[in-house]
Parts: structure tokens; sequence; C-alpha cells
């Protein structure tokens, strides 16, 4: 299904994959300013792993991501693929779902999956937060329509 993927949704932009990208440079630049043993060198240490950690944590959700194509879905959490027919879904239902930190006021737009045997799975991507809200409604109804155009028994 890799190959024939119709759609594609990563939880974030290219943006956010550069500057991942950038911090685990840092991380290393710092890391090798700690080896080398220059003035402040404690402080290069914390600072490599407080990069590292970010990065790896970056990569993790950058990882996350959804595909659909003729086969069904195909989604990507932080650690394996995932897989679900067409025929098992039986609708997609967006959820409003509140943030981590209470003194965040928005809310954040996830996408769950409700399957014919009663089951709910929650999709990595589409996603939003409340400035992505028109993109997701977009993603939202493009996956809306596959799952119309590829379920068994449409004409």
């Amino acid at each position: 299904m890799t190959s024939n993927a119709e759609l594609s949704f990563r939880i974030m932009g290219a943006s956010a994959r550069w500057t991942t990208a950038l911090a685990a440079l840092a991380a290393i630049g710092a890391g090798v300013a700690a080896g080398l043993g220059v003035p402040g060198h404690d402080q290069w240490v914390g600072c490599s792993s407080v990069l590292a950690v970010g990065t790896l944590t970056a990569f993790g959700f950058l990882r996350r991501r959804l595909e659909a194509g003729q086969d069904g879905l195909r989604y990507r959490t932080v650690l394996r693929w995932h897989r679900l027919e067409w025929d098992e879904i039986d609708r997609f239902e967006d959820v409003r779902v509140q943030p981590g930190d209470r003194r965040l006021s928005t809310h954040n737009l996830r996408v769950v999956a409700k399957l014919r045997s009663g089951e709910v799975v929650w999709l990595p991507a589409p996603y939003a937060g409340s400035v992505d809200a028109f993109s997701f409604e977009d993603q939202l109804r493009a996956l809306r329509a596959a799952h119309h155009h590829y379920r068994p028994g449409t004409p």
C-alpha cells in the first residue's frame, strides 16, 4: 500500500523537520564542545542532554502519519505501523481534545475511526491545533471521500 497511497497526512510540516534536524546538529555540537573540555563544559553537557532528549521526542512525533489507499488505512504511531481495511471502518469522527496544559484555552482536533465492531481507533493524523482548523477540515473531508469511494458495496 505504500506505493499506491492516494492520501498521506503527517502530523507536522517541513519546517518542523528542519527545526528538528538543526536541534540534532546543535546537540551534537554541544556534546563535542563538552567532550573537548572547553571552559564551562559542564554547561555544555547539560545543554547537549536537553537538546538530545528534545530531538528524540520530536523525531518520534515526526514519524507519525496516516496513508489512505485502495487497500485501506495504514498509520504510523511512534513505534510501529498499523493497518485498517476499509470494510472494518464504519465512519470517521472529529473529536475536540483538551490540551495537556490546563492554562491553554484552545482545543485540539483529532480524528477517530469508529469500527463496525464498536471499537474506536485514534488516528495520529490529521491533527490540528486551533490555528490549523481549516486544513484539518479539508483533510478530514478527503479521508471521508476515500472511505466512501473504497468501502465495499459502494456503487
